[in-house]
């Protein structure tokens, strides 16, 4: 029997080789200011004291999030036990848990948003030595100026997305505003003293009925929140809330969904599945609109002219509204009208 020698060019079936992992492709990041940080391989993101961005140091990065190849032509995101967390859209990773990552997926560190890229085209690649910034949605801040501050200008400004295209302290300068900026959003603090948070809202949604607002609030009361929702909000955030909370909102809002915080959410439903007993200890549930803006400037201790310059009416027309309210909520005086709409205000008041 005639045996036929091996081909001295081919290994034995047994001594195989492993296939070889495909090359990572090139990838880059798309940062708050505009520019891009391109990339092949793995590259470490982190953050320096003064919160400034770094990219593809290792030594300086090792502590927040890090992006590296996954073996089979893409590339994964991975949290480095970070304090803060690292957020692929909106979610946040775990330590232990590297997530895969995908063309224009969004990455959330601190406060910066980037947008995770991946070349897969011709033209894509042509873009690599002239990037275009990203087109910015226009925020207008209504309200104190503690949230115009260095501090929410420099998130907004930091993202990616958004900038502040302007500050409006009082509703006058608020209507003139919205209509020379024609924002994409209205960041609106509806827990500011000297506006009448529901006239206003509708006001700017009576000349644009494209107008987006959010309204940030001191708490969720549910006979204030739900109002603002049906006036025109389209989401409502606490004051309190973490700025990544914030940061949804806004997105949503822009693209014209509903949004509440988990917290404000949370109330929401309290209130839906409890009594009519924990409706009325909320707040002043059977006064209307009106009633409920001028009883919440009462409570800031805004005097008649100030509260008719907010809501654009007489201070004829305040008292008779402030005589309505005693009435209403069984009260005996100005004195017992002011101490019980004060308590509402501060959270403090058991009943309305």
């Amino acid at each position: 029997m005639r045996l036929t020698p091996a081909h001295p060019l081919l290994p034995p079936a047994s001594a195989s080789m492993p296939a070889k992992a495909p090359p990572p492709p090139d990838a880059w990041l798309e940062l708050p200011d505009g520019h891009v940080h391109r990339f092949r391989g793995e590259c470490a993101i982190g953050r320096l004291p003064d919160n400034h961005l770094v990219l593809a140091d290792a030594a300086s990065s090792r502590h927040h999030a890090r992006i590296a190849p996954d073996g089979n032509g893409g590339y994964t995101l991975a949290d480095l036990d970070s304090a803060n967390g690292t957020f692929l859209n909106s979610l946040r990773l775990h330590p232990s848990a590297p997530a895969p990552l995908r063309d224009r997926d969004m990455i959330a560190i601190g406060a910066a948003l980037l947008r995770f890229r991946l070349v897969t085209t011709a033209a894509e690649m042509a873009t690599e030595t002239s990037p275009l910034p990203l087109n910015r949605r226009k925020i207008l801040v209504i309200g104190e100026t503690s949230l115009a501050g260095d501090g929410l200008r420099r998130l907004l400004d930091a993202q990616a997305e958004f900038t502040v295209a302007g500050h409006a302290p009082d509703a006058i300068s608020a209507r003139q505003m919205h209509a020379k900026l024609r924002p994409d959003v209205v960041l609106f603090d509806a827990s500011a003293d000297a506006l009448g948070a529901l006239s206003l809202i509708r006001d700017l949604l009576a000349a644009d009925s494209d107008t987006r607002v959010l309204a940030l609030v001191e708490r969720a009361d549910p006979a204030y929140v739900p109002r603002l929702m049906r006036a025109g909000a389209l989401g409502c955030v606490l004051r309190t809330d973490p700025a990544e909370e914030l940061l949804r909102a806004l997105s949503s809002a822009a693209a014209g969904s509903v949004y509440l915080s988990r917290r404000v959410a949370a109330a929401a439903l309290r209130q839906l599945a409890g009594s009519e007993e924990a409706g009325r200890r909320g707040g002043p549930a059977g006064l209307t609109d009106r009633e409920l803006e001028i009883y919440h400037l009462i409570g800031a201790g805004k005097p008649n002219r100030d509260i008719a310059a907010a809501l654009g009416m007489s201070v004829k027309t305040v008292e008779t509204h402030k005589e309505n309210l005693k009435v209403k909520l069984g009260l005996a005086s100005a004195a017992d009208l002011a101490e019980r709409a004060k308590a509402w205000v501060s959270g403090q008041g058991a009943k309305a």
